[in-house]
């Protein structure tokens, strides 16, 4: 899977990597994502989880969590709403089984975010939780989940956008180049992959951008907002 038409400035082939070497990698850190997760952002993103789980619409009904990695978005949306029926998807699929015991009744699927194997209209929600930064075709991936999604269905998004704030900026820059690559080796002993992450956010779309572009995939009232003085965002919409 992989960010659309400047495709030497976006996603994952921007820095040498196709989907299958990116599926490879996050197979080879699942053992240990979790816990360097919630170390190298001192637990901060399961408060960023729980927030945007308690802006999606109660009730929720069919969710499906794209990108779902270890099911952490996916838990946060059923501790708010605990009816709702999570469908998780992710093209590594060690990374679900690995984070299985989070939520049981969730149904698991192995699949590419841009050839989702699912009906139209077969959601009420979609939601991605750090995961399309590793799209290599952002807007066909905005276009396949309206397409899933209920007409007037909501989609959204937590992921850390390239900052437009030259304060963030210079922390982004800081945190990438020197803690993100260096804590990542110690735990998982895959430099390579966490120097793939950090350079990610570089080169990825700022806020602003990617909420134009969700606006021309055929989504409607689209906002984004910053957390944390925009180390991270939510961006959402709903389908037209």
């Amino acid at each position: 899977m992989m960010a659309h038409g400047e495709q030497g400035l976006h996603g994952p082939q921007a820095q040498g990597h196709d989907g299958a070497s990116v599926r490879s990698m996050f197979d080879r850190i699942a053992p240990t994502y979790d816990k360097l997760n919630h170390l190298l952002s001192a637990g901060v993103d399961r408060a960023w989880r729980t927030e945007l789980a308690r802006e999606l619409p109660d009730p929720c009904g069919r969710v499906l969590d794209l990108c779902a990695g270890t099911l952490d978005l996916g838990h946060a949306i059923w501790m708010e709403h605990p009816e709702a029926k999570v469908t998780a998807a992710d093209f590594a699929v060690e990374m679900l089984r690995r984070g299985r015991n989070k939520l049981p009744d969730a149904l698991l699927c192995g699949a590419d975010a841009l050839a989702l194997p699912f009906k139209d209209e077969s959601f009420d929600v979609a939601v991605c939780g750090f995961g399309v930064r590793n799209v290599s075709d952002l807007a066909a991936c905005f276009r396949e989940v309206r397409r899933v999604l209920k007409p007037g269905g909501t989609f959204a998004i937590l992921e850390f956008f390239r900052p437009e704030k030259a304060i963030t900026r210079a922390f982004h820059s800081l945190y990438n180049r020197r803690v993100l690559p260096t804590v990542g080796a110690a735990v998982s002993g895959d430099g390579d992959a966490y120097r793939y992450l950090a350079e990610s956010m570089e080169r990825f779309h700022s806020l602003a951008e990617a909420k134009e572009l969700l606006a021309s995939c055929g989504y409607r009232d689209v906002r984004g907002r910053d957390l944390l003085f925009g180390v991270a965002s939510i961006l959402s919409g709903a389908r037209a």
